[in-house]
């Protein structure tokens, strides 16, 4: 399972275009939606002293002067437009994180099938980010007591980081923690047998 960062994404894009314009003449800024493939869009509110204007399409772009939000155009603005305006300082921008979530047997440190086929995957994504940096998360369910589980998930963090590093894996930092059973991926009771919260978090930045 690979899970990504859109929502992030979309609001660090609006940011960008609000700090590109701001300290312009008249204080100007230009909001835009920016979508990512496959992804709703989602919906931001664009609040401002004399109004405000609610954005949900792909690359729509609300405009910020005089203290009014208004729409830039009867349509949104399209891909080419945004790159040509905003291409350089998207460009600067770090790259997005990458997570993916592997699970394990239960009570054990040992990856499931399924886990083990996104292995070179992981690789492949730290490769392309070089220089990367990994956080690397143990997780487990709620069977048995807090410290049990605290010292299993740094087990199976520590596993992931071993097994990576064996691949070719070479960031330029790791940082291995567990969370035991305190953040479940599904919320569930204590000693519960819960197969997806028995997993490791790996983030690539």
């Amino acid at each position: 399972m690979r899970s990504g960062y859109h929502h992030i994404w979309t609001f660090f894009a609006c940011l960008m275009a609000l700090l590109v314009f701001s300290g312009c003449a008249g204080q100007k800024g230009l909001i835009v939606l920016v979508p990512e493939k496959g992804k709703p869009v989602g919906e931001v509110t664009v609040v401002a002293p004399k109004g405000s204007q609610v954005m949900n399409q792909p690359w729509q772009a609300v405009e910020i002067s005089g203290g009014e939000a208004r729409p830039t155009g009867p349509g949104a603005m399209d891909e080419a437009q945004f790159r040509s305006i905003f291409g350089e300082a998207q460009a600067a921008m770090p790259a997005s994180p990458i997570c993916f979530v592997l699970y394990f047997k239960m009570d054990t440190a040992v990856l499931t099938a399924e886990s083990k086929l996104l292995l070179p995957e992981i690789i492949k994504a730290i490769k392309e980010r070089h220089p990367a940096e990994l956080s690397i998360i143990g997780h487990t369910d709620t069977i048995g007591s807090s410290e049990y589980n605290y010292r299993l998930g740094l087990t199976r963090a520590k596993t992931v980081t071993e097994i990576l590093k064996s691949m070719g894996a070479a960031p330029v930092t790791t940082e291995t923690f567990s969370h035991g059973k305190g953040d479940l991926l599904v919320k569930t009771g204590d000693q519960v047998d819960e197969p997806r919260n028995r997993r490791v978090e790996v983030t690539i930045r």
